[in-house]
């Protein structure tokens, strides 16, 4: 996996999240995971395509999702409902439209797929066989998880 596809989601990511919450977002240690991976209960998954194939899953608990978007909308949720899963989705919008920016910017050529989010307990992520990199994200709302998988397009 080539680190210069990687490096701009994790770039992306931090600077999003610092931007929309004010707050620094602590990186922590990267792991390989060469297996499905299951999910702590709100996964948005987004495809890319163009000079490579992969995808790019954000995964958090329900819990970090409805803090964030109580803050993302000035208003109090006590649960996941539309508008939560409305804002998640759209704050990994302004990520991915970042990363690719920099990816495109880098001469690389990416396109993304529209963003899916699903939510419960035990989602495993088994839609691509690759190995993937997850990056853990931690904010004073909870860890946000990216995991990235791509691999170039031959």
């Amino acid at each position: 996996m080539r680190l210069d596809y990687i490096e701009p989601f994790i770039e992306a990511t931090n600077c999003i999240l610092e931007d929309v919450f004010k707050m620094p977002a602590r990186k922590g240690k990267l792991t390989l995971h060469s297996e499905p991976v299951t999910s702590k209960g709100l996964v948005v998954v987004i495809g890319l395509t163009g000079d490579v194939e992969g995808r790019v899953i954000f995964d958090m608990e329900p819990e970090t999702a409805v803090k964030m978007a109580c803050i993302m909308n000035q208003s109090k949720f006590d649960s996941v409902q539309p508008v939560v899963v409305d804002s998640i989705a759209e704050l990994i919008n302004m990520v991915m439209g970042k990363a690719l920016t920099i990816l495109n910017d880098k001469g690389f050529s990416f396109k993304l797929t529209p963003p899916m989010v699903f939510t419960g307990n035990a989602v495993i992520n088994t839609t691509i066989r690759l190995e993937t990199l997850v990056v853990p994200f931690t904010t004073d709302y909870g860890e946000l998880l990216i995991n990235v998988a791509v691999r170039p397009v031959v």
